[in-house]
């Protein structure tokens, strides 16, 4: 990042002056500057294991054994609820045998692992870490709140990966690395569920297509998408470029590794537990709304109004496919060419604002997109908190008004902060792609890093 970019923005300015830069051009800042990003990252992920170890903790029983204390209901009052503890014994992963193997009845209905391949294969391992050398700790610690250290730590070692590459993206603004590193979202949600990991392959695979290896790259995308679905959206960004500039080689490289990554990892688990398999797709057809959607704010303030799984399903279906190929169609007709990172973050915003769940740590699928396509550090840092604040608030909203929770109505607030500082975003990165304001990560490097073969 130059002198003369940082002069625009006073908190980059004096974050950076405060880390000893920017230095001259013949010194080694962007050495130093990656090296205080990675620092200012772990930081963070304590921060973040901090904000979750509430949860992890356990009381010492007359045996001498450890059992997970989730008295006084502090999941809520301490805001440190996470899908890591619950899911180890609640999917099994404290037992032996194949995370697919095993099922549990829920009345009449069988159910099983409910993630896809690749996540469920991540946590079977890490419960079979846990169970392998929870002896060594078991007199100190709950065998749940171990399984949540051995994970935090192989996603904390992921989220340093994944800064390192995003200084390679960057390109000369290696200092807007420290608004991923330095994220509310890290504190409140790099432990919340297992995310970090796609976040790591999406990267990864932004990586790769921009050193022109496109078959990495896709085959990247069909493992990300293998872990989370989303990653499998970075596909369109790329087709909007092939279009525009006939580079349909490239991307049918990318598309053929995504499809043939997924087909690979997807295919065994199918063929030898179909049921397991589909559990994902069937879980998702059939659930309703999640507490932070647009969906949730409509039922909670107009209760007889009808919506059903089915018309929720129909709706953000076809009004995703619809803003997508809108972003298609204005991604062609812009007079200069949209950068990847600009139709990467618009995809997402689409899908997360239609999408019937949003999972409060979902906005930390944007943060680096976000980063890439407007690094406008007050901006960023301001979306960071007001997202961050949505957990706690939703927290005490579920601990229920009559235990002196919140209303939904100040969630609902919440809700709105969030979704219109995200759609500010939107609005100035389409605004920027359509010149009517300074690209400043063109000005400082020139070109679109992310492109590799699909640049013109």
């Amino acid at each position: 990042m130059t002198v003369t970019t940082l002069s625009r923005e006073p908190l980059a300015r004096g974050l950076v002056d405060f880390f000893g830069g920017p230095r001259g051009t013949h010194a080694s800042r962007p050495v130093n500057a990656m090296r205080w990003v990675l620092s200012v990252g772990w930081v963070f992920l304590a921060f973040a294991y901090l904000a979750k170890a509430n949860c992890a903790g356990g009381i010492k029983n007359e045996d001498g054994t450890v059992s997970l204390n989730w008295a006084g209901a502090r999941q809520y009052t301490s805001f440190c609820y996470n899908d890591i503890i619950p899911l180890y014994g609640g999917r099994g992963l404290d037992k032996p045998g194949f995370v697919y193997a095993y099922s549990w009845q829920e009345g009449d209905l069988t159910r099983y692992m409910e993630y896809p391949v690749l996540a469920g294969l991540f946590q079977g391992f890490e419960g079979w870490l846990a169970r392998t050398t929870y002896p060594l700790v078991s007199w100190a610690v709950a065998d749940a709140g171990w399984y949540f250290a051995l994970t935090a730590l192989t996603m904390a070692i992921m989220w340093v990966a994944t800064l390192r590459m995003v200084g390679e993206l960057l390109g000369r603004r290696l200092w807007d690395g420290l608004l991923v590193a330095a994220s509310p979202l890290v504190i409140m949600h790099g432990f919340t569920n297992w995310d970090i990991p796609s976040i790591t392959l999406a990267v990864a695979a932004l990586l790769a297509v921009s050193k022109r290896k496109n078959w990495l790259g896709g085959i990247l995308i069909g493992l990300g998408f293998a872990f989370k679905m989303w990653p499998l959206f970075m596909l369109g960004a790329f087709l909007v470029l092939a279009i525009r500039h006939r580079r349909f080689v490239p991307f049918f490289k990318l598309l053929g590794g995504a499809v043939g990554a997924a087909a690979v990892v997807n295919i065994p688990i199918a063929l030898l537990y179909p049921d397991a398999w589909y559990e994902f797709f069937r879980l998702n057809s059939t659930r309703g709304w999640e507490w932070t959607t647009v969906y949730a704010m409509i039922a909670r303030n107009f209760p007889n109004l009808p919506m059903s799984a089915e018309f929720v399903n129909a709706f953000s279906l076809v009004g995703f496919l619809a803003l997508c190929v809108g972003i298609l169609i204005f991604g062609l007709r812009t007079q200069r060419t949209p950068r990847v990172a600009e139709l990467v973050f618009l995809i997402l915003v689409a899908f997360l604002m239609l999408n019937k769940v949003w999972s409060p740590q979902y906005s930390l699928w944007l943060l680096v997109p976000a980063v890439l396509a407007l690094p406008n550090w007050r901006l960023i840092f301001t979306w960071g908190f007001f997202d961050a604040l949505v957990w706690p608030i939703l927290m005490l909203h579920m601990h229920g008004v009559e235990n002196k929770g919140l209303p939904g109505e100040l969630l609902d607030l919440a809700i709105c902060l969030r979704d219109g500082f995200i759609l500010a975003i939107a609005v100035l990165v389409i605004r920027q792609m359509l010149g009517k304001s300074r690209d400043k990560v063109l000005a400082d490097n020139g070109t679109d890093l992310l492109a590799g073969d699909f640049a013109k």
